[in-house]
């Protein structure tokens, strides 16, 4: 699975979540550091590494200002 399909997944199981039990402190952090560990490479600073970091950070975004 590519990153773009992974983050997609991840945001629409975090909706139907938020739908489901509203939206906590923290929400879809577990998330973000899943994704990290999947696709970042720490010592990797590549275009298309820093690209990776780049998605995951607009996602990171997104879980912090989404409200049903």
């Amino acid at each position: 699975m590519n990153i773009d399909k992974a983050i997609t997944t991840t945001q629409n199981k975090l909706i139907k979540i938020a739908k489901r039990k509203g939206i906590y402190e923290d929400f879809g952090q577990k998330e973000i550091s899943k994704l990290e560990n999947k696709y970042i490479d720490s010592s990797n600073y590549t275009n298309d590494m820093n690209k990776k970091r780049e998605l995951i950070e607009n996602f990171a975004n997104w879980c912090e200002n989404y409200a049903i």
